[in-house]
């Protein structure tokens, strides 16, 4: 060995990347991100999937109307940025809040369909928007997680002093107002919004232990105003939505070998997502190659799963999939840790809300089910839906913040215990 040669200490690459991350998570700043760092992680993960996706699905758009893509992709980054920071702001409000506000908040939402309604913009013939300080907001978005937070209310109401323990009061409390909001939700012509917030409602009933005699009911009511529903809509006009969709989407899709209903025009949608999804082979044409997002409509919202699949593949959805099943996992686990019926209820709805959602918008692009027009939550393009839903998972965190502390007092208290019996 040369005597001459001289070694140095500089350190790699790699371990300065490493102590810049340690640096980082040790920050003020990254301490105040609390609750389940797991889910902190997939929601910047899918907003990182939510820009790629955009960004290619929405060239068809931008040639549309005469703009780049980039005007789009800048708008998603405003949102998501926004989206991120309600879940911040809604992580640090103090839990509690959630659970003293939680009727007003349904309230509002009433209100704000109400008035949607009555003087909303209407979009493929359904009034289900408004324009506020020129952002374009859907009150449905806001009315399916204030339900949620209200059954929780209800149900820790009911823990304390029994307040549901005849049917009549659990009539009132409970199916009633969520039977008013999913008929107004219908009568609007967000029918695919109702029938997800009642099947979720119904799955919290059952894992809070609801009476297996009072489920039996809600689902006999449910199914009877649901078939009302649609007998109304074939003989009076006003649930039309409601006979369009059963028409040209639900009969279709089990029907599509009756030529008479099976146009190419009611299947354009469901033929060109399974083209973009049979084209994606195991690894995907690669990003911004596309070639059905310029065919597709509403390809970067109501489709945009069909675009990640034809350009990343199989691997790249198997990766999307996967997210949301470790988001939902990690709401079982934070539920495990909850102390109270209200949290345990709100955070569960609220991901059950999510994740069936995801997975609906999964069905419909590769042909599973019905066109219902739901979109892909944290990436598909949008505003109120980006902000509704950062807002709602900000409640989880709070909660799974409270959960945190609560768990490091009760390791104290046992350590000081040890301590004194030593």
């Amino acid at each position: 060995m040369d005597n001459n040669t001289t070694y140095t200490n500089t350190p790699s690459w790699w371990t300065t990347l490493g102590r810049m991350m340690s640096d980082i998570r040790r920050s003020a700043f990254f301490q105040s991100f609390k609750g389940d760092r797991v889910l902190w992680q997939i929601i910047v993960l899918l907003s990182a999937i939510s820009l790629l996706a955009v960004f290619s699905a929405t060239s068809s758009l931008a040639d549309l109307n005469g703009k780049t893509a980039f005007v789009y992709l800048r708008r998603q980054f405003l949102f998501i940025a926004f989206s991120i920071l309600l879940v911040y702001v809604a992580h640090i409000t103090p839990y509690y809040l959630y659970r003293n506000f939680a009727k007003l908040i349904l309230f509002l939402s009433f209100a704000l369909l109400i008035f949607t309604f009555i003087v909303g913009a209407e979009f493929n013939e359904a009034s289900r928007r408004i324009e506020l300080f020129g952002v374009t907001f859907q009150p449905s978005e806001l009315a399916k997680f204030a339900i949620i937070l209200y059954i929780a209310k209800v149900l820790e109401e009911h823990s304390k002093d029994n307040t549901l323990n005849n049917f009549k009061k659990y009539l009132w409390r409970i199916i009633v107002p969520v039977a008013a909001l999913c008929v107004l939700l219908i009568r609007m012509g967000s029918t695919s919004v109702a029938l997800l917030l009642g099947f979720t409602v119904f799955i919290v009933l059952i894992v809070a232990r609801v009476r297996s005699s009072y489920l039996w009911k809600t689902l006999a009511i449910a199914l009877t105003l649901l078939g009302v529903i649609v007998l109304l809509s074939y003989t009076t006009p006003m649930f039309t939505r409601v006979k369009k969709m059963v028409d040209n989407r639900v009969l279709v899709f089990f029907a599509p070998e009756d030529s008479e209903r099976a146009t190419e025009a009611l299947t354009f949608q469901s033929d060109n997502a399974k083209i973009a999804v049979a084209s994606g082979g195991f690894i995907g044409k690669g990003p911004g190659n596309s070639t059905q997002r310029h065919i597709l409509p509403n390809a970067y919202d109501d489709f945009i799963f069909a675009i990640i699949v034809e350009e990343y593949g199989l691997w790249g959805c198997s990766f999307v999939l996967l997210l949301y099943l470790w988001m939902f996992y990690r709401v079982v686990v934070i539920v495990r840790s909850c102390r109270k019926i209200f949290y345990s209820v709100v955070i569960l709805g609220i991901m059950l809300q999510i994740v069936f959602q995801a997975l609906l918008h999964m069905g419909v692009s590769v042909g599973l089910l019905p066109v219902t027009g739901q979109t892909l939550p944290l990436v598909s393009h949008g505003g109120s839906s980006l902000i509704t839903t950062g807002f709602a998972l900000g409640i989880v965190l709070s909660i799974s913040r409270e959960a945190e502390e609560q768990e490091k007092r009760e390791k104290g208290m046992n350590i000081d215990k040890k301590e004194e019996k030593e």
